[in-house]
């Protein structure tokens, strides 16, 4: 029964683990996306002004 639990436990662990990695990797991404639309945005105003 305790071999159980600790398995149980162990596979919730992992999923927790694997949950964070996927939305670390998901807010990373939307801020170099962020970033990458801010410089475009500033190049088209210079354009736009030259």
């Amino acid at each position: 029964m305790a071999g159980l639990v600790g398995f149980a436990v162990h596979v919730l662990w992992i999923a927790a683990i694997v949950v964070l990695a996927l939305g670390l990797g998901y807010v990373v991404a939307n801020a170099r996306q962020d970033r990458r639309e801010a410089i475009d945005r500033h190049r088209e105003d210079e354009e736009r002004t030259a």
